[in-house]
């Protein structure tokens, strides 16, 4: 592809998102605690296990709240129990990174399928950031397991949209061709979507643009919605809880 007919990379997050991701996030988190006796006015929950997978760099730690929140509800919130989320990024190479992503994926598959097979029912997967693209690519995958997929501040397009980019580009030498980050982007969506995905996303996102921040597969299971959050804040955010609590609760 020439330079001149090249797609310009999609916008990273504005300056003043970013940098006020911290203390948005200790709002969010003030505001779920303020409201709590009207959150648990939310529809009830019928037991169903539920996976929640944390975004880049982060563990179990950092989804706790969510996953608290969800067993007071009446569902079966549960780790990944994965460790660090890392995401192919000490990967030299495109190659490594997709073949990371894709290892990820599998042991993911594995927890769905243990605990469907335990339970005999359908599971649930939340994941955050980067958590919400191996969620997608295993609703793609194995819809005989999945009940549904939500999606929190997902970066699903081209990676120069994120402000980590520059972060993760350092780590893997060399710039990112145009049919490389093709395949970053389309790797999420390899196969017959059949199970519904609720993508949220904030369009004052400090880590995901606007620009790459709605899932693109098949429209007639996705649906994209903006709500106001910070990136860090999602699993906090007392709105956004209060949108999966519905969510959930539909059949």
């Amino acid at each position: 592809m020439s330079v001149a007919n090249a797609t310009p990379p999609p916008r990273p997050p504005l300056i003043r998102h970013s940098v006020t991701e911290v203390g948005r996030v200790f709002l969010e988190m003030g505001g779920s605690a303020l409201l709590r006796p009207l959150l648990r006015r939310l529809p009830r929950g019928d037991g169903h296990s539920i996976i929640v997978l944390p975004g880049f760099m982060a563990a179990d730690a950092s989804t706790a709240g969510l996953r608290s929140f969800l067993n007071a509800q009446g569902y079966n919130a549960m780790p990944w129990g994965l460790g660090r989320h890392g995401g192919g990024d000490r990967a030299a190479s495109l190659e490594a990174a997709l073949a990371a992503r894709s290892e990820t994926e599998s042991r993911v598959a594995a927890l769905v399928q243990s605990e469907f097979e335990r339970t005999g029912r359908k599971v649930t997967l939340i994941g955050w950031s980067l958590g919400g693209l191996v969620a997608v690519a295993l609703a793609h995958r194995h819809p005989e397991w999945l009940r549904r997929v939500i999606t929190l501040g997902t970066p699903y397009g081209d990676p120069r949209g994120t402000a980590l980019y520059r972060v993760m580009s350092g780590r893997n030498p060399g710039p990112a061709d145009e049919e490389g980050i093709r395949r970053w982007v389309q790797h999420a969506y390899q196969g017959q979507l059949q199970v519904p995905v609720l993508a949220l996303y904030s369009k004052t996102d400090g880590i995901v643009g606007r620009d790459i921040a709605q899932c693109e597969a098949d429209a007639r299971w996705v649906r994209n919605v903006a709500v106001p959050a910070s990136h860090i804040g999602f699993p906090f955010n007392p709105l956004v809880r209060a949108v999966i609590a519905r969510e959930l609760a539909q059949v």
